[in-house]
């Protein structure tokens, strides 16, 4: 790939739809990294359009420490780019991946970082509709940044009435499976079920299938396992917090990022849950 103003160094991750790139703007010797949409897909106007809309709702919301920052949307040889902060580290699927369960503090700081990145979300209008620990980049500060915000809709939306499902089965909210609504508390759901997976290696609510796990997600009758039995640094106030997250009856759920942060500032078991 040859985008003007950006010297291209490797590709760094990759997805159905993009490439994302490392990179150097020309213009300030700063380092970025360029998401460009997979040539196969310039003729597929959603997923071009996708890539614009993430792009412009970046620019739109600027800068939140627990989101990824975006810089510029443009286009070369009509291929739709974005150019955004180069986040150092891992996603926290990498760390699952390597077997990397998190402990109680690991958990809670995790919590906070993904809740104050909601919130801002959550405050400019917007959901994510795409939270899952592929999309959760942890830099080697411990720094948590929500990445990707190709599903992110806001809640205004009026293109909800029979639109295909967008997302990740294991991570969505019952009453978005039936009524394709988003809002607060379906991202809310999936940090829940993001905090179970990241405290146990496992999903909480997943089938063979999708029609498997779109039925153990909407059967209310079958609740997660305990956490304690699968990871003893887990707390019972911690279990608490993240069992509250991903009940799946939304009105026994958190309703909003803050209410999770407000339950995070309580003595969560006398830890301090400092996060750069």
């Amino acid at each position: 790939h040859d985008v003007p103003g950006f010297t291209i160094n490797k590709k760094i991750a990759e997805g159905a739809c993009a490439e994302i790139f490392s990179a150097v703007d020309q213009s300030n010797g700063k380092l970025v990294a360029l998401k460009l949409l997979h040539r196969r897909h310039l003729a597929n106007r959603a997923e071009y359009k996708r890539l614009q809309d993430e792009g412009a709702l970046g620019l739109k919301l600027g800068q939140n420490d627990n989101i990824v920052q975006m810089y510029m949307v443009a286009a070369v040889d009509d291929l739709p780019f974005v150019v955004m902060e180069l986040v150092s580290g891992r996603t926290l699927r990498e760390h699952l991946n390597a077997k990397q369960v998190f402990d109680n503090l690991g958990v809670l700081r995790l919590a906070k970082g993904l809740a104050r990145g909601l919130r801002f979300l959550h405050n400019a209008g917007y959901s994510h509709r795409d939270l899952k620990p592929d999309n959760i980049m942890i830099n080697e500060r411990g720094q948590v940044k929500i990445i990707d915000l190709g599903f992110a809709e806001s809640y205004n939306s009026f293109r909800l009435f029979g639109r295909s499902l967008d997302g990740s089965l294991p991570y969505m909210a019952p009453e978005l499976l039936s009524s394709k609504k988003s809002s607060p508390a379906t991202d809310i759901y999936a940090l829940g079920c993001t905090l179970y997976e990241a405290a146990t290696g496992v999903q909480p609510f997943s089938g063979m299938s999708d029609q498997e796990t779109i039925a153990i997600q909407t059967n209310f009758k079958i609740l997660a396992p305990a956490v304690q039995p699968r990871n003893a640094s887990i707390t019972a106030v911690t279990e608490k917090l993240v069992m509250t997250a991903l009940q799946k009856d939304s009105a026994k759920r958190f309703k909003s990022a803050d209410e999770v942060l407000l339950e995070l500032a309580r003595d969560v078991g006398g830890q301090r849950i400092d996060v750069p």
